[in-house]
């Protein structure tokens, strides 16, 4: 049976994508550097760069609202397991991509050794982080108190969260670095072959030990998550509506009073409310322009980089006001409004106000390019 798949994958991307970007800059800005650190570059930024989208990629598993709403119906554990297991992958493997590509645009020369290092990185985490979702699962359930289970469950929440909530805290940063020690013996022959020319047998067997061991928590990941599911998402859901508190939304700023189109207000009122953060965006998109306008420098990549990154960061909240769609269709339907408003749609006037950071951005960093070149 295939569910629906939960989440927003443009936004599930943004983080990864911010990330690769930043590594991309430094791994172009020690191109010069002997390949050590280069190599040291690629062992740092490949667990970050991981672990910046984990959330986001195992999303699906647990926390999402179709897990709790598809609970109680007659559907296998195994078929939650499959859906999010499709999510998770594409997730992971546009993490990787994007990885890939920083490693190799940043360095043309030694491109292909290090792009081997962080693939060893890319397999072992394929294999393991199905495999924090199923620990989540086996450990956010409610065990007796005066269990060994039920104390650490206490002891390491420290009463911030509910105690069946705790591992979410530490799954994702002990996965990726379980994933970064695993894959350190693989990068340290990859590297022994590439300055040498040759490997020993205890090199390959060192390096494949650790990829055994992924395998076969791999392949016990799938009944531990079945097992543990049904009692695991009703702990983290109610944990996740104590934490979000009571459901208030925030008070509208003034300037939105201004704007002439009651359908207008709507839409910039729901993007606020539904992006964390916006006047910070807004200003990191704004500082960006004004950065990359006022130099007299050709941009580099790094910074179209980074403008493409804000662009995303400042956009991608608008994925969520699109979705919203059939919400404003059901409140508008028997309204005295435009066919197009009763359909739920957005409107040009929302649109253009939505896209013009982002455009005010890119045409700066276009414009300036063009003159660099010009001159």
């Amino acid at each position: 049976m295939r569910l629906p798949e939960p989440g927003s994958r443009p936004a599930g991307l943004l983080a990864p994508a911010l990330a690769a970007a930043a590594w991309w800059a430094v791994l172009a800005s020690v191109a010069d550097e002997p390949l050590a650190t280069q190599r040291s570059m690629v062992f740092i930024g490949g667990p970050l760069l991981l672990l910046s989208g984990i959330h986001a990629r195992s999303f699906t598993f647990l926390h999402a609202p179709e897990r709790l709403r598809l609970l109680p119906l007659p559907i296998a554990a195994q078929a939650h397991w499959a859906t999010a297991r499709r999510s998770h992958a594409w997730a992971l493997a546009c993490s990787l991509v994007l990885g890939g590509l920083a490693v190799i645009a940043a360095n043309p020369r030694e491109n292909w050794s290090l792009l081997g290092e962080f693939a060893c990185l890319g397999v072992i985490a394929w294999l393991l982080e199905p495999a924090l979702a199923a620990a989540a699962a086996h450990f956010g359930r409610r065990f007796p108190q005066d269990s060994r289970a039920g104390e650490l469950q206490r002891s390491f929440g420290g009463g911030w969260t509910t105690p069946e909530a705790v591992v979410h805290l530490y799954a994702p940063a002990l996965g990726i670095g379980a994933a970064t020690a695993l894959a350190m013996p693989a990068q340290l022959s990859l590297e022994r072959w590439v300055d040498r020319g040759g490997l020993e047998t205890n090199h390959v067997l060192l390096a494949l030990a650790p990829l055994a061991l992924a395998l076969g928590i791999r392949a016990i990941a799938r009944p531990i998550y079945c097992g543990g599911m049904w009692e695991a998402i009703p702990w983290l859901a109610e944990a996740s509506r104590t934490v979000a508190g009571p459901p208030q939304p925030e008070p509208t700023p003034r300037w939105l009073e201004r704007l002439p189109d009651p359908w207008l207000r709507l839409q910039v009122a729901q993007f606020l409310r539904l992006t964390p953060l916006p006047a910070l965006r807004l200003a990191a998109v704004a500082a960006c322009a004004l950065i990359i306008g006022l130099r007299e420098a050709d941009p580099s990549g790094p910074a179209w980089a980074t403008a493409l990154a804000l662009c995303g960061l400042w956009l991608a909240p608008a994925q969520r006001v699109r979705g919203d769609r059939a919400a404003r269709a059901r409140m508008a339907g028997a309204l005295p409004l435009a066919p197009s408003r009763r359909q739920g749609r957005a409107g040009a006037a929302a649109t253009l106000l939505l896209w013009l950071p982002a455009a005010l951005l890119l045409a700066a960093t276009f414009c300036r390019q063009l003159l660099a070149r010009a001159s």
